[in-house]
């Protein structure tokens, strides 16, 4: 009988970033393992559609327990589960869902997570006690091991990268067949904007992209696609952005349909810059080949940036129109170079992958306890 893993996260929100983190999940882990992949989701239907895997309602604790009883191994992750930033009732639903895991004798695998910011006293205590008692952690950055070392958790963490790195590169057709939707001219350089509303930043990101965009327009005739990430989070925001300067000036699009991770993918990669407030538009790029642009409102996009051997200079509450329009404008002339960097990188990110994802068919083949 196959061995069966548990896969606990963000799955079913429709959030592009963690819908591409569940297929690089499983299209790794079924790569080289025939473990029957269980997923707890909050849409499980529409998550046993999309990836082939057999899902499970997350909310519904009958069937949490029954699953966890009937599993060989419980993996926590990807993303950015273990952070209290949000709200507290994440990090205590994912730490509580390891801990039944271990009270009930199963393996655990805190996999591909980004660590942090944990705040709150009683949480990081939990954090560090239950995380020390697992039975593999592995990480996606090296910030993230070193806010584990200042939680105190003392077991070996492996680092390696995102797991949306695991997945194939499509083909750029879809891509193409979506910007000729919108009408994009192809004889441009096209320049992708992937804008969130983060918390009370809602008017201070819309004045400055707008501002922005009017600064590149002045000196290059570019192709500006706002591109929506969470689809209808990021949408509202974007079209608000579009709808203030559409009529000031031409080439500006909004990409308001519905896509799912592969098509993101394409989409992306027939950009020639991608500047974004969420990872996951920084991670597409770089897989995409696609010179990323960030802008912070969170340490796990200064830790990716830092995987690029980048310093991060925007962050949501104070990034400045010219600024960003100057770093826009300069990595256009230098697009060429720039793709040439990324790729290099995306070579070492593909590898470590491998090595996650090896780890986990490893662990499941161990004796528990002795991994």
């Amino acid at each position: 009988m196959a061995n069966k893993i548990l896969v606990s996260g963000y799955y079913g929100y429709n959030n592009i970033g963690d819908e591409a983190i569940l297929k690089g999940l499983v299209d790794g882990i079924s790569e080289i393992s025939d473990a029957e992949i269980v997923v707890l989701s909050k849409n499980p239907d529409w998550t046993t559609e999309k990836y082939g895997v057999k899902a499970v309602n997350r909310s519904k604790i009958t069937d949490i327990i029954k699953n966890i009883s009937s599993t060989d191994m419980l993996l926590s992750g990807g993303g950015s589960l273990l952070q209290d930033v949000s709200s507290s009732k994440s990090i205590l639903y994912y730490l509580g869902i390891l801990k039944l895991a271990q009270l009930m004798r199963k393996k655990t695998f805190i996999y591909s997570q980004g660590i942090g910011p944990i705040r709150r006293t009683f949480n990081r205590f939990l954090t560090r006690k239950i995380l020390n008692k697992v039975d593999y952690l592995n990480v996606r950055d090296r910030q993230s091991e070193a806010y584990l070392r200042d939680l105190n958790v003392k077991r070996d963490v492996q680092v390696t990268t995102d797991t949306v790195f695991g997945i194939k590169k499509p083909s750029l057709d879809k891509g193409r067949e979506v910007l000729d939707g919108l009408g994009v001219r192809k004889d441009a350089v096209n320049v992708g904007m992937i804008v969130m509303n983060w918390k009370n930043s809602g008017e201070r990101t819309i004045n400055e992209f707008i501002k922005t965009i009017e600064l590149i327009k002045s000196e290059k005739d570019v192709n500006i696609i706002l591109i929506p990430f969470f689809y209808h989070l990021d949408l509202k925001i974007e079209t608000e952005i579009y709808d203030k300067i559409k009529d000031k000036y031409e080439n500006i699009y909004l990409a308001d349909h519905y896509l799912h991770v592969n098509e993101y993918l394409s989409l992306i990669g027939n950009l020639d810059i991608c500047v974004s407030m969420r990872l996951h538009g920084l991670i597409f790029s770089t897989l995409m080949g696609v010179y990323p642009i960030g802008i912070s409102y969170d340490p796990k996009i200064d830790g990716f940036m830092k995987e690029l051997d980048r310093v991060q200079n925007h962050y949501v509450q104070n990034f400045k129109s010219d600024e960003l329009a100057k770093e826009i404008l300069q990595s256009i002339e230098d697009r060429d170079e720039l793709k040439k960097e990324i790729s290099g990188y995306l070579l070492k990110f593909v590898e470590r992958t491998k090595e996650h994802n090896q780890k986990v068919l490893e662990v499941l083949n161990t004796e528990h306890g002795k991994s």
